[in-house]
C-alpha cells in the first residue's frame, strides 16, 4: 500500500542526488538482481529503482505508484529502453496482484521515521501476497534510536511566542498544543547529552505490528540544558549496506524526528532521564506519546515528570468531534443527496457530461447552469479516482 505523495518532480530529484541513501539502494539493488529475476518496486516514484533493477539484468519489474510521478517514470523507462520489462501501476500495492511473485521487493516508503502511515501494513501484505518464498527485501531492517538533547535553537520554536514574545502579551494559552508536536531537524553530535538507546527493531522480514513502544532509560553524559528527545533511524538494506541518519551523519532527505521537553530542564552528569515512548497508528497518522521523567543522580524520586503526546497538538471543538461519534444524527442536507446522486451514476458506463446533464435536472436550483454541474461532478470523480484501491 502508498498512497499519492503529492511529491514535487524536484523533490523526487533530491531524492535520488541524496547520499548515501541513493548509493546505498544502489548497491543493494546490483547485489539482489539476478538475471531475469522479477522485481516488485512498491513507492516507486519517477521510477529510479525499477530502471537500476533492469539495468543489473532484471527479467521484469512491477513498479508501484498511485501518484502522477508514475507518468515520468514510463517516460524515462522508454528513455532508458527498458519499457518492455517495465509494468507500470498507479494504484496501491494492496489492491495489486501480480502475474508472477516476486523475487525482490524494494521500497521507501519512510517518511521521518519509518513508522510512517502504513507503511508496515504495505510490507506485510506484499510479504504475503506478492513475494516468491525467499524473495529479497530491501531494505531488510530499520533500527530506531533515540537519545537526549541540547538545541536552545529548536526549543525556541516552541517557546516563541508562546512563553517570549516582543509584544507583552500572555500568549501562554498556546503552548500546551505546540509542545504536544514534534518536528523535523537536522542536529549534530555535539547536541547529543546521553547515548542512545534503541526505541524499535523493524525487521521488515517478520514485522507485522504497526504499534511500537519502549521504556527508555539515559543517564546525562555531561552537564547541559535537556530540551527534547531526537529519533532516528539505521538502515539494513543488505549485508554490510546501509545508511543511517543520525546526528554525525550525512545530512538525509529524512532527518531526524525532535520531541521537546514540556519545559527544559538543566541536567547534570549522571542524572537519570527516562521516557515512555509510544507510536500507535490511528486513521493513517501515527500519533506519538513520550511520558518523561528527570531523577538526579542520587536522588530516589523524580524531580520533574511531563506527559505529552502529538494528539494535544490538535486544537478540537465540539462541532469538530461531534460528527465522529457513535450516537450522532448526521443532518439532511442537499449537499448529500446530491453526492448520492452522483455516485449512484458512477457505473464505469456513464460519463461526466451525461452525470452532469442529469444532475443539473434534478437539482436546478443548485447548479444554475452546466458549467457548474461538471465542476461538481469532475470534483468528486478526482476525488473518488485519487482514492482508489485505499483501505478505508
Amino acid at each position: 500500500m502508498t498512497r499519492p505523495t503529492g511529491y514535487s518532480v524536484a523533490a523526487y530529484g533530491d531524492m535520488i542526488t541524496c547520499a548515501p541513501r541513493m548509493p546505498a539502494y544502489d548497491a543493494a539493488l546490483c547485489a539482489a538482481i539476478t538475471p531475469g529475476c522479477t522485481v516488485l518496486d512498491i513507492g516507486a516514484g519517477t521510477g529510479i529503482f525499477s530502471l537500476l533493477a533492469c539495468k543489473y539484468g532484471a527479467g521484469h519489474v512491477y513498479a508501484i505508484e498511485p501518484d502522477a510521478a508514475i507518468e515520468l517514470a514510463r517516460q524515462a523507462a522508454r528513455d532508458n529502453g527498458c519499457a518492455d520489462r517495465i509494468s507500470f501501476v498507479k494504484d496501491l500495492s494492496t489492491a495489486f496482484t501480480p502475474e508472477r511473485k516476486a523475487d525482490v521487493m524494494v521500497s521507501d516508503i519512510r517518511g521521518v521515521m519509518p513508522l510512517f502511515e502504513h507503511h508496515i501494513a504495505t510490507v506485510t501484505d506484499a510479504r504475503a501476497r506478492l513475494l516468491a518464498p525467499g524473495a529479497i527485501q530491501i531494505p531488510r531492517a530499520d533500527t530506531i534510536r533515540a537519545a537526549v538533547v541540547e538545541s536552545a535553537e529548536t526549543a525556541r520554536r516552541y517557546l516563541e511566542p508562546w512563553i517570549e514574545n516582543p509584544y507583552e502579551l500572555d500568549l501562554t494559552s498556546g503552548h500546551r498544543y505546540v509542545v504536544g508536536s514534534w518536528r523535523k531537524v537536522n542536529l549534530k553530535p555535539e547536541a547529543l547529552l546521553t547515548e542512545p538507546e534503541v526505541f524499535a527493531v523493524l525487521d521488515y522480514r517478520t514485522v507485522t505490528e504497526p504499534n511500537q513502544r519502549a521504556t527508555l532509560r539515559w543517564r546525562a553524559a555531561r552537564p547541559g540544558t535537556a530540551h527534547g528527545l531526537i529519533l532516528w533511524f539505521d538502515a539494513e538494506l543488505a549485508d554490510g549496506i546501509g545508511f543511517s541518519n543520525a546526528p554525525g551523519q550525512p545530512e538525509l532527505i529524512y532527518g531526524q524526528a525532535f520531541f521537546p521537553l514540556q519545559t527544559p530542564l538543566a541536567l547534570a552528569e549522571g542524572d537519570l532521564i527516562e521516557a515512555d515512548i509510544a507510536a500507535t497508528l490511528s486513521d493513517r497518522q501515527y500519533i506519538w506519546t513520550w511520558n518523561t521523567r528527570i531523577t538526579p543522580v542520587g536522588a530516589e524520586a523524580a524531580v520533574a515528570s511531563f506527559r505529552q503526546s502529538s494528539f494535544q497538538a490538535n486544537l478540537f471543538t465540539p462541532d469538530r468531534l461531534a460528527p465522529r461519534a457513535a450516537s450522532y444524527r448526521p443532518p439532511h442536507r442537499d449537499v448529500h443527496a446530491i453526492d448520492c446522486f452522483i455516485l449512484k451514476r458512477f457505473d464505469g458506463k456513464t460519463d461526466l457530461q451525461t452525470v452532469a446533464s442529469a444532475l443539473r435536472a434534478a437539482f436546478p436550483q443548485n447548479f444554475p447552469t452546466h458549467k457548474a454541474a461538471l465542476d461538481h461532478v469532475s470534483a468528486l470523480s478526482a476525488r473518488y479516482a485519487a482514492t482508489q484501491g485505499e483501505r478505508v
